[in-house]
């Protein structure tokens, strides 16, 4: 007699959906990823150019307007971005896609709407908000900034909107093409116009003109992906009991993610304001710079943010939780050993970096290195704050933005007229930490998802010791230079390749090497 067949039992089910999402997300990691590296040296560059051609106070001005222009700029998403990713994720997830395109015209009317009306307001109001933030000497500059910055606000918002339509509807390729194509122009536009000798005020165009191009691009390959999804896709299956209609639900969500994210994008641009309030346009200029670094090293949270968000979300709209903390456990060993080694460096040898800037900048290395040593703790959480959203916790995630911004204003009002932009960077630093540990604990206990503490441990450790450890004994022993920071970097990495490389089976680099060699 035959035994009868038994089915799969849960676990092997869930092992052999995380093998398949692990595997798509290494695909879709590399590509964001090099995105992400593009964007990072993008930055970068144009950080290098605009301080080496404006000077530190010209380029704290400079900096001063771009604080500005992102942070309207993501006032007038109104959480819209971040909203479309999840609920794109979730339709195609469920089926339901004759909701989709609804959807997206909901979420790009008003933006746009809001957007060209703030941009409206800040050409008129441009001369009032320069007083408040530059010196009397450099008041026409910043005014020429703001006309120069002010049209593209009207469809910044927009842009991100639209880009992030496409990577809820599964183009990642897309999506990273348009997203770095923005920051790379932006260096050679500035080089270019400087080199014709147009002035200060073709940089900041040489800055804006690329959002504008790149709106275009990000409405037109929306647009086909959506008409892409709708061709011959079957009826939607129908809604479950109790079920919130999807613009309400879009919108309960979007409303609180616009308001949490507008505090995000103001903790991280609000201390340059408030530097340069505080104490110089000059001090504001270096603080900017060192922060960009900061910025620019979260390349591989970016990168894994962008890759995983829909998948998370289309797991627990599935209810897949057991893969989901597989995939996000994975996702923070890969963040952390990507991400510490660069941190732990530039707090060691932040003098020396800085000088790629110019002597006028080399007094940010105070403050470069208690940021960077924050950043280690925030880079441990991965990301938190992405399953969070994803979970569709974003009235969580404004309390915690809430939380974390009260932090940022009080330290910065008790510490910056003391200290400075060191002041201004234990401020920036607190704040970051009061929002990402609170996010840990509200995944952990309040979705009951498992953090998978554990696969960073090893990545961790080494980067503690190859990069933290030894890069204290250089300091002590060797003065900060050049070739002292070539030997530093050769050793650590020499010895932290070969803890990886002993360790990658705990951060399945199987799964990375063979979507590698799968694009060959």
């Amino acid at each position: 007699m035959t035994a009868p067949e038994t089915t799969p039992t849960a676990a092997p089910a869930s092992e052999e959906g995380s093998g398949k999402e692990l595997k798509t997300f290494a695909k879709t990691g590399l590509v964001t990823l090099a995105g992400s590296i593009l964007s990072a040296a993008a930055g970068f560059a144009i950080t290098l150019v605009v301080a080496r051609t404006l000077g530190a106070a010209e380029a704290g001005v400079f900096f001063i307007v771009v604080a500005i222009f992102m942070i309207l700029s993501e006032i007038t998403e109104l959480g819209a971005d971040t909203g479309l990713v999840r609920t794109a994720a979730r339709l195609k997830a469920l089926g339901r896609i004759s909701a989709l395109r609804k959807v997206v015209v909901s979420a790009m009317v008003p933006v746009l709407l809001l957007s060209a009306l703030t941009a409206a307001a800040v050409v008129a109001l441009a001369p009032w908000l320069a007083s408040l933030f530059a010196e009397p000497r450099y008041h026409d500059v910043a005014v020429l900034f703001l006309y120069c910055a002010a049209p593209f606000l009207a469809v910044s918002a927009g842009r991100q909107v639209a880009l992030s339509g496409t990577r809820g509807l599964g183009d990642l390729t897309a999506y990273t093409v348009i997203n770095v194509a923005m920051p790379v122009a932006r260096p050679v536009l500035a080089l270019a116009v400087f080199a014709l000798g147009l002035g200060s005020g073709a940089v900041m165009l040489a800055w804006s003109v690329p959002v504008g191009l790149t709106f275009l691009a990000a409405v037109f390959v929306l647009w086909r992906l959506l008409r892409r999804a709708e061709a011959g896709a079957p009826p939607d299956p129908p809604a479950e009991p109790g079920e919130r209609p999807v613009l309400r639900e879009f919108w309960g969500f979007s409303a609180a993610r616009g308001v949490a994210a507008t505090i995000e994008i103001a903790i991280v641009w609000l201390n340059v304001l408030v530097v340069g309030a505080m104490v110089s346009n000059h001090d504001a200029g270096v603080y900017a710079t060192a922060s960009r670094f900061i910025t620019s090293g979260t390349l591989v949270l970016a990168a894994t943010r962008i890759a995983v968000a829909p998948q998370i979300a289309a797991l627990l709209a599935t209810k897949d939780y057991k893969v989901a903390e597989r995939l996000n456990a994975v996702a923070t060993g890969w963040v952390v050993a990507a991400s510490w080694p660069l941190y732990l460096a530039l707090a060691c040898f932040g003098p020396v970096v800085l000088t790629l800037f110019g002597e006028d900048f080399t007094g940010g290395d105070g403050a470069l290195a208690i940021l960077a040593l924050a950043m280690l703790i925030v880079l441990a959480a991965g990301n938190v704050q992405t399953v969070l959203l994803m979970g569709g916790k974003s009235s969580w995630s404004l309390y915690n933005k809430i939380a974390a911004l009260a932090v940022n204003v009080v330290l910065n009002v008790l510490l910056v007229p003391v200290y400075g932009i060191e002041g201004a960077a234990v401020a920036w630093a607190a704040a970051y930490l009061v929002d990402t540990l609170a996010a840990a604990v509200q995944v952990r206990y309040g979705l009951r998802l498992r953090l998978g503490l554990r696969t960073f441990a090893l990545p961790a450790l080494g980067a503690v010791f190859w990069f933290g450890v030894v890069g204290v004994v250089f300091r002590i022993t060797a003065e900060p230079t050049g070739g002292a920071f070539a030997a530093y970097l050769v050793v650590a990495c020499a010895g932290f390749g070969l803890t990886l490389w002993r360790g990658r089976r705990s951060l399945h680099v199987d799964e990375l090497l063979q979507a590698i060699r799968k694009r060959k």
